[in-house]
């Protein structure tokens, strides 16, 4: 079976989501973070989550958490880094020359 899986592509697409998903599935299966992350190495190899995001994740799981999305961050709006402001602050700077 290990054959299989490491010759399957489509195991080389999986989002943060995905992987969430697959978190929380395990938990309600009853596996424990170890277990979790060794599937998770198993099949994703170098791409896999560190142990302490599974923990965490695993953690959030079991406390009731269900959206596997990221909470949003603090800090500068995803806005300042847009296509609109970087273009103003190359004309700025042209206008400085």
């Amino acid at each position: 079976m290990a054959g299989i899986i490491e010759s399957s592509p489509a195991h080389q697409n999986f989002t943060k989501y995905d992987i969430r998903v697959i978190i929380k599935f395990s938990v309600i299966l009853g596996k424990d973070a170890s277990c979790i992350h060794k599937d998770l190495v198993t099949v994703l190899g170098e791409k896999a989550p560190s142990i302490q995001t599974v923990r965490k994740w695993v953690k959030a799981v079991s406390e009731g958490k269900d959206d596997m999305e990221d909470e949003p961050c603090l800090g500068r709006p995803v806005t300042a880094c847009g296509d609109a402001n970087i273009s103003k602050v190359l004309v700025s700077l042209s206008d400085d020359r």
